[in-house]
């Protein structure tokens, strides 16, 4: 039986993975009885969030193009505020877990961000303390699910493809990851994270730390 080997780097998305998302908002967007995952998957192939998210496109016309793609009569102004509030926080456990994986390996994270969140990460949880390597889409001028941004961060990182280990909440981008060559895997939440982890080997009682 081949042996897998252990990754040398985990890359992390943030929303649904690391930093908890409140849907509310999400759902008074799109139609009732939908689920979170569809509603995702349409908010992630929206011409108008891959624009803003990948920093070409104002605030004003991110807004006007989310309220036409899911046919929306929220007010402009009302949708943003809205928007501005989705990340809630780092999960229980995230900080502690991050802490202790980073004492055996490399993290770096990749997330589909934006003018709005990201100084909230930064501010609030100071979310770059806690990874090595730093992506944020509107900043790369790409965005996931796209092979561009995979391609761009891999130019970067002093890692190859097969030894990255990568989490995500969205099927697309983790299918996209596989595709490029590393491993991947579909997560929601913290305590999802830790049975993949667990799973693959990589949190075990010498990683594990306090969490």
């Amino acid at each position: 039986m081949q042996t897998v080997q252990q990754p040398e780097l985990l890359l992390f998305d943030l929303g649904g993975v690391i930093i908890e998302v409140d849907t509310t908002g999400l759902k008074a967007l799109g139609e009732k009885g939908k689920s979170d995952i569809d509603l995702w998957e349409t908010w992630l192939t929206c011409g108008a969030v891959q624009l803003y998210e990948s920093g070409k496109v104002s605030e004003a016309e991110f807004a006007r193009g989310v309220l036409d793609a899911f046919a929306s009569a929220m007010p402009a102004d009302e949708f943003l505020r809205s928007f501005t509030a989705w990340p809630t926080g780092l999960y229980p456990g995230a900080a502690e877990l991050l802490r202790a994986l980073r004492k055996h390996y490399k993290l770096a994270y990749l997330s589909n961000s934006n003018a709005l969140h990201y100084p909230r990460f930064q501010k609030e949880w100071q979310i770059d303390s806690f990874f090595d390597y730093h992506f944020a889409s509107f900043k790369m001028g790409y965005v996931k699910p796209h092979a561009d941004i995979f391609r761009a961060v891999l130019e970067v990182l002093p890692f190859e493809a097969e030894q990255i280990f990568f989490v995500d909440d969205n099927r697309l981008n983790v299918e996209m990851a596989r595709s490029l060559g590393m491993r991947a895997e579909i997560v929601r939440g913290i305590e999802e994270l830790k049975a993949i982890l667990t799973t693959a080997g990589i949190l075990t009682d010498a990683s594990r730390g306090e969490s």
